[in-house]
Parts: structure tokens; sequence; C-alpha cells
């Protein structure tokens, strides 16, 4: 309704079940590449009856500044670099012990 009105029926909303299905039973958590499907085969997911423009408003400034916030943090990290360095440093020669 916010990216792609024309794309939105809401009146189809209620033709199929946006119902998790349950077809793969893994513990919470867990997820292997076909679970989207498994879960949901109508590729539909939740009640798009009670969805509203302003919902979708809310909820895409909502995952923009969760986006936002995640892009910051990893500009801002100094500290994954210098631990994947070390830790490639430390296991290219693993049994080397200065003979």
């Amino acid at each position: 309704m916010i990216t792609h009105p024309d794309l939105v029926h809401p009146e189809r909303a209620t033709q199929e079940s946006g119902a998790d299905q349950h077809h793969l039973n893994l513990p919470e958590g867990v997820y292997t590449g076909i679970w989207w499907y498994a879960s949901f085969p109508d590729h539909y997911a939740g009640d798009g009856a009670v969805a509203t423009h302003e919902l979708g408003e809310y909820q895409m400034k909502w995952w923009v500044d969760s986006v936002t916030k995640t892009l910051i943090a990893i500009k801002a990290d100094d500290v994954s670099l210098k631990l994947q360095n070390e830790f490639y440093e430390k296991s290219a020669h693993p049994l080397d012990t200065k003979q």
C-alpha cells in the first residue's frame, strides 16, 4: 500500500489463508532454505484485510529506522576487522611451534 499501491487488492485478502501452515516442525529459531514456503505456501502471511495505508506508513518508517540504525552501527564498528585479522593470523599456521 506504500511502495506499490497499484499491486494491492484488499478485496482479495480473505480469499487465501495467511496463517502458518506448519508443514515443517522445527525448533523455534531453526530455519531451512524452504521454511517460508513450508509455513506460507500461498506466499501470503498475516491478515491483509486489516491493512491500512497508515499502518503501512508506520511499518515502513519502523523498517527504514531499523536499517538506518543497523548501517550506522556497522559503519562505526572498528572491532570486527581487528578480530578477524587476529583470527586469520593465529589460524594461518596453527601447528607452527618455532622448531
